[in-house]
């Protein structure tokens, strides 16, 4: 069961998602968003439910221009996190036409933005195990 502190955590990553922006979820304590993060996923990804409602979030947040789409791990390019947890979505704005790459999972960042294709020039660092 999610609390009002979970709340703030999804909330606050599913409109910036909405935006096509990397959550920024650093005025949060870190405590809360990894807990947030925890409950949200078990040991091989998110729990359909969250993920169910995470999806929609965005969805309204964008007043439907942008949808999130499973992506089948092992089409994403190196490096992929090594965590059995972490889950590939597509980040989809319909209006712009721009698609970009997520990876999410109980890690920090818990949302970040990956390469899009071979050899693209992933800049992030990749997520950290927490």
């Amino acid at each position: 069961m999610s609390t009002a502190e979970d709340e703030a955590v999804y909330h606050m990553a599913a409109a910036d998602l909405a935006r096509m922006r990397q959550p920024d979820l650093s005025e949060l304590p870190s405590a809360q968003t990894t807990l947030a993060m925890l409950k949200a996923f078990g040991p091989t990804g998110p729990k359909e439910e969250w993920l169910t409602e995470f999806r929609r979030r965005i969805h309204d947040e964008s007043a439907g221009r942008v949808t999130l789409e499973g992506v089948d791990p092992q089409a994403v390019p190196p490096p992929r996190v090594k965590s059995p947890a972490a889950s590939y979505q597509r980040l989809v704005d319909s209006r712009a036409g721009t698609v970009q790459l997520l990876v999410m999972g109980p890690f920090e960042p818990p949302f970040q933005f990956t390469a899009t294709a071979p050899g693209g020039d992933d800049t992030t660092g990749g997520p950290r195990p927490c």
